[in-house]
């Protein structure tokens, strides 16, 4: 879907800019109060910029049509650099919502991703020492869920990396609180640490230096595929040596999920996800057109990848967690980080090396694609409102070992150039959704 890759996809351009930092506070000084009006934030940043040799400062300005639906061309990137390190942030443009509340929101992101200590830090790192701070996030609904990645000399030169989070309701610029997400907070809790030990814990055990998913952090991020738990580097980190994040797909605690009126959950659209079950009687058009749109595009809502995309580039942005895997018709590639949990990227045998080849499938073994529920949908349920497949293959043990998958059928639905692939196991259980060309 076109909305749901733009609205998810990490922000594409920078913006050096030193919008919204105090003048002081990037010089390791106290916080003085920041100039209100754009033309004194201008004049007293780009001296602060060449008082320590930063990048000159850009402003940008946009303008919201009446009635616009937030999306993540609403946020630019702003930041500073100083040699080879950077500090980089997201900021609400100016000129959209009205100015108080862009004031309210940019000093929460500020302060939910310490990025004020993060200048302050990187300045004092003039003489040596590496620090890189980066962001991604997503709009969904009115809600503005992001993560700051930082990643080098944070505060000793012992290099190590961090993961910082908001949750902002872009209607009053409050920060999003786990009463508003959960119908009983504790019950949630329980729920996502039996989640965690059942289907997590055995799995991440294999490609993590330290695996302490309980107790659940504090932090965390809303994306469409589900909840993202952010760990410290101490509890639960990759063998790649960065601070942990795991996913609790929202079709795994959706009993959960505080459904009163105008709440978080209805907000964010997760009426859309709900599961069809055999107690199903209807669903809505909304969640067929959803379905059909994203095999169409290619692409899962919350998985940062589409069909056709370069493999090359998606293993250096995210790094491997395995080893490529040998299957039936190609490679799988499995990605570190939460958006990859239990997903693989599905490739040829890189007969012309990693540089020539693209993805040409991707398949989730957790999670939903909209009503389609892994371990919660059944085929006849499928079938009821998808209608009967173009074709269906049945799988032996041989054959699912070579596809890397259970014995069970796969549906095939054509969607224009791509198909939607629906693997259910022998009672019916579905257990992958699968997108290929």
């Amino acid at each position: 879907m076109k909305g749901s890759r733009r609205l998810c996809a990490a922000a594409a351009a920078l913006l050096i800019c030193a919008g919204g930092v105090p003048a002081g506070a990037e010089k390791g000084g106290g916080e003085a109060a920041a100039p209100r009006t754009v033309e004194e934030r201008k004049t007293g940043l780009c001296a602060a910029a060449q008082e320590l040799g930063l990048t000159q400062v850009i402003l940008r300005t946009a303008s919201a049509e009446e009635g616009e639906i937030p999306s993540l061309e609403w946020f630019e990137t702003r930041g500073l650099e100083l040699g080879e390190n950077s500090v980089r942030y997201p900021a609400l443009r100016e000129g959209i919502l009205p100015a108080e509340l862009t004031e309210k929101i940019n000093e929460r992101m500020l302060e939910d991703g310490e990025i004020r200590e993060y200048v302050s830090r990187m300045s004092q790192l003039i003489s040596g020492g590496r620090l890189e701070v980066s962001w991604r996030g997503c709009v969904m609904g009115p809600v503005f869920s992001f993560e700051i990645s930082a990643e080098g000399a944070l505060k000793t030169p012992r290099e190590t990396h961090r993961r910082l989070s908001g949750n902002l309701d872009l209607r009053d610029g409050h920060e999003i609180a786990p009463e508003e997400i959960w119908t009983d907070p504790e019950e949630a809790r329980g729920r996502i640490e039996q989640y965690l030990e059942e289907n997590l814990a055995p799995e991440l055990s294999a490609h993590l230096l330290n695996s302490s998913l309980v107790p659940l952090p504090e932090r965390f991020r809303l994306t469409e595929r589900g909840l993202i738990l952010l760990y410290e580097i101490d509890q639960l980190s990759t063998l790649s040596d960065r601070a942990g994040d795991v996913l609790i797909p929202w079709n795994a605690v959706q009993d959960s999920l505080n459904r009163n009126g105008d709440g978080i959950p209805e907000a964010l659209g997760l009426s859309l996800r709900e599961a069809w079950t055999e107690e199903t009687e209807e669903i809505s058009e909304d969640q067929l057109q959803a379905i059909r749109e994203a095999a169409a595009e290619g692409c899962f809502p919350g998985i940062p990848a589409k069909l056709g995309d370069p493999l090359q580039a998606l293993t250096e942005e995210w790094h491997l967690l395995t080893d490529p895997d040998v299957y039936a018709l190609g490679r799988f590639f499995s990605l570190e980080g939460a958006p990859f949990q239990q997903v693989f990227l599905m490739t040829d045998f890189l007969s012309e090396g990693w540089e020539n080849s693209v993805v040409d499938g991707i398949r989730a073994d957790s999670g939903s694609l909209y009503g389609l529920s892994i371990g919660g949908t059944k085929q006849e349920v499928w079938r009821r409102f998808l209608g009967e497949p173009d074709h269906t293959i049945e799988f032996d043990e041989e054959q699912a070992e070579a596809y890397r998958t259970v014995p069970g059928s796969r549906d095939y639905y054509e969607a224009g150039e791509h198909r939607l692939q629906l693997h259910a196991d022998r009672e019916g259980m579905l257990t992958s959704i699968i997108l290929s060309e």
